[in-house]
């Protein structure tokens, strides 16, 4: 099958586009011919280049999160639509609703994907308010989520967003998936470890993912002095969390690592923090329980990351540093029982195995195409 995938930015910048390069390639190892279309893209191969913008305001914010928005310039649209079988359209911006309008004018299947939430663009900006949410939510709900016959949703989570939303298209949940790297091996733990308690942390430097939070949340511990917090990635937020860090007795790791290191540490850290208040699926939280790592999670009401918390001893309340502070604290007293839920851990992580994620899309998009041809007999 021949599938173009429209995202603004086809790079290692944020967890949806993250999701997608790994959904393509997957896609590639099948079989499946796989067209880009971006306005930024780490490939070549059959990619499509758009112009680009930033939101008013917000180039410094995007410049740092490595992301852009797309134009939807119709010549190039067409002539990357022209051989293809489906259009999978990836966010619900300026090119998303414009590559819509151009499929549907080109009599091509199109379905979309929801993996942008308000609060995602918001957050990248330094804003927030239930208000510039709403609005936003409604933007998106027009531009692109209303106007195809599918949606893919990373989790049951994201689909009942859209069901509460009042979203026409069908809702499909199919998980962004664990790579097959990302599995239990035996790294040796690094020396700079030592016997401290190492609580790691993997994404976008930003204010919605609140790694000041962690910051606090360790410093408020008991156990401070014995804890190591390891924030890895790079973002808006990244100078200010190294002045914040300064405030704790063991500094805090602040760095964007190599993929090398990711894997050795998501082996070798005690516990995976996770303490945004949004997320539709959670990439990092999938990358730690390949690996065998417990999640220790926010309880955010617009976070799907809680799904990958064993009970509720993995929970924190959100946007609580001292909640955090005190599951901190157990799990430092009780360190043996984190390794004890190792094997439990990679049971859960069998749900997300990659292949059967990949496994899932090809039905997607089966369905799509009998859709299409129906709604063309009629």
């Amino acid at each position: 099958m021949k599938i173009a995938f429209v995202t603004d930015a086809y790079n290692y910048g944020r967890g949806g586009d993250v999701a997608t390069i790994r959904m393509a390639e997957g896609l590639k190892k099948r079989g499946h011919v796989i067209t880009v279309v971006a306005a930024l893209s780490v490939q070549t191969e059959r990619f499509f280049q758009v112009r680009g913008f930033y939101p008013p305001l917000a180039k410094e914010a995007f410049t740092k999160g490595d992301f852009i928005w797309g134009i939807p310039e119709k010549k190039v649209l067409r002539k990357a639509f022209a051989d293809v079988d489906l259009i999978q359209v990836q966010h619900p911006f300026v090119l998303g609703y414009g590559a819509v309008k151009v499929a549907k004018a080109m009599g091509k299947p199109v379905i979309g994907a929801f993996h942008a939430q308000p609060q995602n663009i918001l957050g990248m900006m330094g804003l927030e308010g239930r208000f510039k949410e709403y609005c936003l939510a409604k933007l998106f709900m027009f531009s692109m989520f209303n106007r195809v016959p599918f949606l893919q949703c990373p989790s049951q989570f994201a689909a009942d967003i859209m069901k509460k939303s009042g979203c026409r298209s069908a809702l499909r949940v199919v998980s962004n998936g664990i790579p097959a790297e990302f599995k239990e091996t035996k790294e040796s733990r690094p020396e700079w470890f030592g016997d401290k308690l190492v609580l790691l942390s993997i994404g976008r430097l930003s204010p919605e993912k609140r790694q000041k939070l962690m910051v606090e949340g360790v410093k408020r511990s008991k156990y401070a002095n014995q804890i190591q917090l390891v924030l890895c990635g790079q973002g808006a937020d990244m100078e200010a969390l190294k002045v914040l860090g300064e405030e704790l007795p063991v500094k805090p790791f602040i760095e964007h690592i190599s993929d090398a290191d990711k894997l050795t540490y998501l082996n070798t850290a005690d516990m995976f923090l996770q303490a945004s208040i949004v997320e539709l699926e959670s990439l990092s939280c999938l990358e730690a329980i390949g690996c065998g790592l417990p999640c220790l999670i926010a309880d955010s009401q617009h976070s799907a990351a809680t799904q990958f918390a064993l009970d509720d001893r993995f929970l924190f309340t959100s946007d609580d540093a001292d909640s955090l502070a005190g599951k901190i604290d157990y799990w430092f007293e009780n360190r043996a029982e984190l390794k004890a839920h190792k094997q439990k851990i990679l049971a859960m992580a069998e749900n997300y195995n990659m292949e059967k994620c990949l496994d899932k899309m090809e039905a997607l998009y089966a369905e799509a195409l009998q859709h299409h041809s129906s709604q063309g007999s009629k």
